[in-house]
């Protein structure tokens, strides 16, 4: 099919839309009926499922083309309590429009434009999903949604790929740049390489000082050579960035890889046993 040869961002978008306008239509639908209007009610599915699409389709493209992208490395950079108050205010500002435009193209009888109770609602929505995101890139990708589910607690055996990634040369740069300029640099080289890592499906298993160990289920990691495709991805993401990492700590970054794949006992939430 030609919807499953997208590339990734586009899949994503697409699923999250369409899963969106669903969900949209069927919250629509309730909400009707809960005001007594009549059932299956053309202006409430059509602006139901109108609204979430809106929304989700500007929200995961806002976060996989602007966010996860070079414009969106200051905000990455910033502090967990901005950036979540960042993303909220975003993801308010697009809920907000996703309901005008809903209103607006399917207007229910009666209505008197948005309610309080909606921007509320948007708002302390806003927030949850802005919270639970950014809680999710910082423990690692997919450990909030493994930890919620119990996985942690239920060993498995599972064949994965592992990627290793640690900086050439780090213990001279430790020593040029002193204990806070080279935190600074570990901060910046682990962001870098986590963002490809992350559009290839790659979960975060752990950083070790200055290495990074990404993981993916077996199938999926050798599926379209997605853990040799982070891989180079990430080398190349570094020769990018080379410029600013001269212009602000005095030389380029590089970085080794290897890949390992086999069975593993996982279970333990931050472990995976051989």
């Amino acid at each position: 099919m030609t919807f499953l040869r997208l590339p990734d961002p586009f899949r994503h978008i697409l699923w999250a839309t369409a899963l969106a306008a669903a969900l949209g239509a069927a919250y629509s639908e309730m909400h009707v009926l809960q005001r007594g209007g009549q059932a299956l009610a053309v202006y409430g599915l059509a602006r139901g499922a109108a609204t979430g699409a809106i929304i989700a389709g500007i929200l995961t493209s806002f976060d996989g083309f602007v966010l996860r992208g070079p414009l969106g490395a200051p905000l990455r950079r910033a502090p967990f309590t901005v950036h979540v108050a960042v993303r909220t205010g975003i993801y308010l500002i697009v809920i907000l429009f996703g309901l005008k435009v809903g209103s607006y193209l399917f207007p229910a009888p009666g209505e008197n434009g948005i309610e309080s109770v909606d921007v509320l609602f948007s708002l302390a929505a806003a927030f949850v999903f802005a919270f639970m995101v950014d809680v999710n890139s910082l423990l690692g990708q997919n450990v909030l949604f493994n930890f919620i589910t119990g996985r942690y607690y239920a060993p498995r055996l599972e064949s994965r790929v592992f990627l290793f990634l640690d900086m050439e040369g780090s213990t001279g740069l430790a020593e040029r740049l002193g204990p806070l300029d080279f935190h600074r640099l570990l901060n910046r080289f682990v962001l870098d390489l986590t963002q490809p890592i992350v559009a290839a499906r790659g979960e975060i298993h752990r950083y070790i000082g200055d290495e990074l160990i990404a993981t993916w289920k077996l199938k999926e990691g050798i599926a379209d050579g997605r853990c040799v495709a982070a891989c180079f991805a990430a080398i190349d993401q570094l020769a990018r960035r080379a410029p600013d990492y001269r212009r602000e700590f005095g030389s380029a970054v590089t970085v080794r890889a290897g890949l390992h794949c086999g069975p593993v006992v996982t279970g333990e939430m931050g472990s995976v046993r051989r």
